[in-house]
């Protein structure tokens, strides 16, 4: 088995004190896929930003293994997070700036950050404002951001909110090329998508554990019902 990179312990994740969701334990391996679904307010965004530092677990806690470091994670936030006037190519730069050990943007960065553009297809679009594109550019152009950071883990934030179907799929694709081509550590937070270990969040852990016992289980009926509690 690949070496564990990160461990969630007996985890309550909430904000300013208030619960959202208990009991979170798991443990991601490189080059791991993680499903994270729940109903819309269960905390799958507060866990998102206390596996990032950005929050403080309410209880338990959050270890990274094996040498990870908050700079070799990039994260696709939610739209909303970010700032439509700036650029779309120093949109994609700054997700360079974790692991950055000189102040100066320099010709590693660009490079970099353009490659990440070429994969994902917007290399015309460096010099557009991010909040002139499409729903589909906008999630493009954040991927390639995370990409810029995204040394052993890939943090997906709802990713597919607001695409068209067509935008859906065409991210969806690009998606599993990066997890099945550069073997990099995905936590995917989106109730329409589950693969590899899923983790099923309300109040407490519903289930977490393979998607083919998943189906098999109580929780896991519900949600290819239709159902997602």
């Amino acid at each position: 088995m690949s070496a564990p990179i990160l461990t969630c312990r007996a985890l309550t994740v909430g904000y300013d004190g208030v619960r959202l969701c208990s009991g979170i334990d798991f443990t991601l391996h490189e080059g791991e896929y993680l499903s994270v679904i729940g109903p819309v307010g269960c905390g799958k965004s507060a866990l998102v930003a206390t596996v990032l530092g950005i929050i403080p677990p309410i209880e338990g806690e959050v270890v990274y293994e094996n040498g990870l470091t908050r700079t070799e994670i990039g994260c696709l936030p939610q739209q909303n997070d970010v700032r439509g006037s700036v650029s779309v190519r120093d949109l994609v730069l700054s997700g360079c700036l974790g692991h950055m050990r000189h102040i100066m943007v320099g010709r590693a960065e660009k490079a970099l950050a353009a490659d990440a553009m070429e994969r994902l297809g917007i290399s015309d679009l460096a010099r557009r404002r991010f909040g002139d594109l499409s729903g589909g550019q906008k999630q493009r152009a954040l991927l390639a951001r995370a990409l810029c950071g995204a040394r052993r883990l890939l943090i997906l934030d709802d990713p597919m909110r607001g695409l068209d179907p067509f935008a859906r799929d065409a991210l969806f694709a690009e998606i599993a090329r990066i997890r099945d081509e550069e073997g990099v550590a995905m936590i995917l937070v989106d109730n329409e998508a589950v693969d590899g270990t899923v983790l099923h969040m309300s109040d407490t852990v519903r289930f977490c554990g393979p998607v083919e016992e998943y189906a098999r289980s109580g929780p896991g009926r519900l949600y290819f019902a239709g159902r997602v509690l």
